[in-house]
């Protein structure tokens, strides 16, 4: 998660403000993260879209985070992470905005592969943050407030395949996606928005559709993500898996309701000459939520509202945000199906 980067950010951030020396040369953030983001999508984003055009989609997260948890599952107002500074002690609260803007293609039926169709998407986002970080080594204690903004990484899907089978009772979506190193990022820095490293993602996402129509679904994803090395420092992240689930409900052709949530686990250890971390730690992060959904324009035009909260975190940010999604069909070659019951 991108947000748990912001953390490394404030540790360098306070130990300045406290007066004291930082690594030179820089070293790599012992909090690495992923590019995928679960808890983002909506429901039914990885669902057969049963048309064959162009999909834009705005993801809007409002989020914030006031706690962190450590290696054994404890929440701390101390950090201490990076052997030079020592532990840092602070209260943290971090509040920002993130906004991801897909565009996707999607094909009409492939004969040849199933009736599949085939989806090519571009991810691309942006992201704010404000800072305040309350410490204790004053003499009479203080508060330090900063703040970043930027363009991130861009996400590719060059090769997702969906079908819909059992007489519409099933869809299936899976492929691969990568994510390059477009965001600012430098070794060290407490500014960055990018990751600094290219990111190789593998999905699979089932649906299943117990009511005619399609009005209810439950859906289960999962995702692989293989990192590559950090660009200028020889440290690569450890692998992770993402399970995300939910289900979703039409009360009518144009309102639905929806719970949903995600787990994502690190499950392989960080590597590299520079790691001076212990890497037997793994991070883990898990959240739940759900929301309702509305089609203002049948067939064209949808959004939803959603709240999501984090829980059982090792190593990473307690989490709440808000989301409000945008879903535009600008062109299609066929009428967009409703569910309904």
């Amino acid at each position: 998660m991108r947000i748990k980067y912001l953390l490394n950010s404030l540790i360098l951030f306070t130990a300045a403000c406290m007066g004291q020396s930082l690594p030179d040369p820089p070293l790599a953030s012992p909090l690495q993260s992923g590019a995928y983001l679960p808890g983002l999508i909506g429901p039914r984003d990885y669902s057969n879209p049963e048309l064959s055009g162009i999909i834009a989609l705005d993801y809007n997260m409002f989020f914030n985070a006031d706690k962190f948890t450590d290696r054994n599952g404890n929440e701390t107002n101390s950090i201490d992470l990076v052997p030079e500074l020592g532990s840092i002690p602070l209260n943290i609260d971090l509040s920002g905005y993130i906004n991801a803007l897909a565009v996707a293609y999607v094909s009409p039926e492939l004969p040849f592969l199933g009736n599949a169709r085939y989806l090519g998407v571009l991810s691309y986002y942006y992201m704010t943050a404000d800072v305040r970080v309350a410490y204790t080594q004053l003499a009479e204690g203080g508060t330090i407030s900063g703040g970043a903004s930027g363009f991130g990484d861009l996400l590719v899907a060059p090769l997702l395949l969906t079908w819909t089978l059992g007489e519409r009772k099933w869809d299936i979506t899976t492929g691969y996606l990568f994510s390059a190193p477009t965001g600012r990022y430098a070794t060290g820095a407490s500014d960055n928005i990018g990751l600094g490293y290219w990111s190789h993602i593998f999905q699979l996402f089932t649906y299943y559709y117990p009511l005619p129509e399609k009005a209810t679904a439950l859906f289960l994803g999962n995702t692989l993500e293989l990192p590559s090395e950090i660009k200028d420092v020889s440290v690569k992240p450890g692998s992770r898996f993402a399970l995300e689930y939910g289900i979703s409900h039409y009360l009518h052709s144009r309102w639905e309701v929806f719970v949903q949530g995600s787990n994502i686990w690190q499950i392989g250890e960080d590597s590299g000459r520079d790691v001076y971390w212990d890497t037997s730690v793994k991070d883990r992060y898990s959240n739940i939520g759900g929301g309702v959904g509305f089609w203002p324009v049948p067939g064209k035009f949808y959004t939803n509202l959603k709240y999501m909260a984090s829980y059982g975190e090792r190593q990473h940010f307690n989490t709440s945000f808000w989301e409000i999604e945008l879903l535009w069909i600008p062109w299609v070659k066929k009428e967009v199906q409703l569910p309904e019951e």
